[in-house]
């Protein structure tokens, strides 16, 4: 199409849709309800899994350094979701109101990456939650700069995590480097393509002899020979908890966002859905909300596109930029995973609906 100068004041402008996907579930007890534990997100993923009365949760951003190497950083941060997913399931718990520990799902996960043998390599950020669905209390385990903000009921944020950094830049993660143990380089050859998009665990008879060894070893790693080098490892993870109450929202992602979003933009977001949420609640169909609450992540990952396309804008990664000494404006382009987690008291939601429902016979 030809167009002329004089014309831009007139020319429509252009549709511009980001390649954004998003499914909204509800994990509720009795809800029907499948495990998710890689996705295909740049170089980053996310998983979920239910164990008992727990949601397992998290994200994982593949550091894209490696790509220097040869070596694909979304495989990694695949595995290291799928490992996770796997570690959060097979957690015993003797009570179905028992807690999961996310620190110790990130561990077993990351050691059963170490001794399954999945020729996975690189580092990764991850940042595991814990979501107990009987009492509301959410626990945290992060080692990197994938953070949260949790946002109380009028949407104003009463917790925001901070990035993990060793300086900037440069966040705690996860590695396996690509050597043996005779120090040699491992992986693809020259010219060789990859041919798997990560690895799931090893699927193994859990009474063998084989399974038990490897459960002992990931028991017992305490991952001394990565510290001894200095990388980073599960127990650096920070660990929080917070209580949260009903219609209160927790917004967890990968750098990509709150390098390029501010909490505030954060907050103005979830207010306008939120607002027509509970607006739309009496007598609205389960699917209406839905789709309004998948309008929020939509709009959140979508604010992080915008703004990391502009050259101008003084991004949150702009200013920490200029903090450390750097000359940088503009957002910061990279992949964008957000996970948003709705709480709502059920039992107290069905006795106001109740309420609601008596009221005209009173």
């Amino acid at each position: 199409a030809e167009s002329k100068a004089s014309d831009n004041a007139t020319r429509e402008p252009i549709a511009f849709a980001p390649p954004i996907q998003v499914q909204v579930l509800n994990v509720a007890e009795g809800s029907s309800y499948e495990a998710l534990d890689a996705i295909n997100g740049g170089e980053d993923s996310l998983f979920h899994a239910r164990i008992k009365q727990n949601l397992v949760y998290g994200v994982a951003d593949g550091v894209g350094g490696w790509n220097e190497s040869g070596i694909d950083p979304s495989i990694f941060s695949r595995t290291l979701t799928a490992f996770s997913a796997d570690a959060a399931q097979r957690t015993f718990l003797l009570h179905d109101s028992d807690e999961t520990d996310p620190k110790d799902i990130m561990r077993r996960a990351f050691a059963g990456m170490r001794f399954d043998g999945v020729p996975a390599y690189g580092s990764a950020t991850e940042l595991v939650m814990s979501l107990s669905l009987a009492t509301g209390r959410l626990r945290t385990a992060q080692l990197g700069d994938s953070t949260y903000v949790v946002l109380d009921g009028q949407q104003r944020a009463k917790f925001v995590a901070a990035e993990q950094q060793h300086r900037f830049n440069m966040p705690y993660q996860l590695t396996i480097p690509p050597i043996d143990d005779s120090g040699r380089r491992v992986g693809k050859k020259e010219g060789e393509e990859e041919s798997a998009q990560f690895f799931r665990p090893r699927v193994q008879d859990e009474g063998s002899a084989v399974a038990k060894e490897a459960r002992r070893l990931v028991d017992e790693d305490d991952f001394a020979d990565l510290s001894s080098v200095g990388f980073d490892t599960p127990a650096d993870a920070r660990e929080d908890s917070h209580m949260l109450a009903h219609n209160e929202v927790v917004v967890a992602a990968t750098d990509g966002l709150f390098d390029n979003v501010r909490v505030e933009e954060v907050e103005r977001l979830a207010e306008r859905f939120m607002q027509a949420i509970n607006s739309k609640k009496q007598g609205a169909k389960s699917s209406h909300t839905a789709d309004l609450f998948g309008g929020l992540a939509y709009s959140v990952a979508a604010q992080a596109v915008a703004n990391y396309i502009q050259n101008d804008l003084r991004s949150p990664f702009a200013e920490r930029a200029k903090l450390a000494g750097y000359n940088f404006s503009g957002g910061k382009p990279d992949d964008v995973t957000v996970m948003l987690a709705w709480v709502r008291e059920t039992a107290r939601v069905h006795a106001e609906e109740q309420i609601r429902e008596m009221q005209p016979k009173l």
